[in-house]
């Protein structure tokens, strides 16, 4: 199964959650996107110091999404509502398989140039939502 992880700038929410589903589940292809990242960009310094510190790889690109990428996934996660209504307004036919991480509907708030401990509490948040969802 391929499952596509999807923020805005893909270097701090994305890339860790994609980082902890593939330690989780590496039986599951799985990418990450930005609805406004700029190609090549590199993963938030917090971003991956959490990953470090958690025994992740840190090593990451950002990239923006593409309709190849949304093609490509069986399942599309967003951590937002704002970034669930911009995918399916901009990729209609593929509505049906974007939906919210958070099981209960809440957004995974973005830590970006935030300290270090926001990141923690978003990596805690992300781990907590795709435990529910892919164990």
């Amino acid at each position: 199964m391929n499952i596509l992880f999807v923020c805005t700038g893909n270097t701090c929410r994305s890339p860790l959650a994609e980082k902890i589903l593939q330690n989780m589940r590496p039986d599951l292809e799985v990418r990450s996107a930005g609805t406004r990242a700029l190609d090549g960009d590199t993963i938030s310094e917090n971003s991956r110091e959490i990953l470090l510190q958690m025994n992740l790889p840190g090593e990451h690109a950002a990239k923006k999404i593409t309709e190849a990428d949304i093609d490509w996934a069986d399942e599309v996660y967003v951590m937002t509502k704002n970034h669930q209504a911009e995918l399916k307004s901009i990729f209609p036919a593929a509505s049906n398989k974007i939906q919210l991480i958070s099981e209960d509907e809440t957004d995974i708030t973005d830590p970006f140039g935030g300290p270090i401990e926001q990141y923690e509490i978003i990596y805690y948040e992300l781990k907590s939502a795709i435990s529910e969802r892919f164990q």
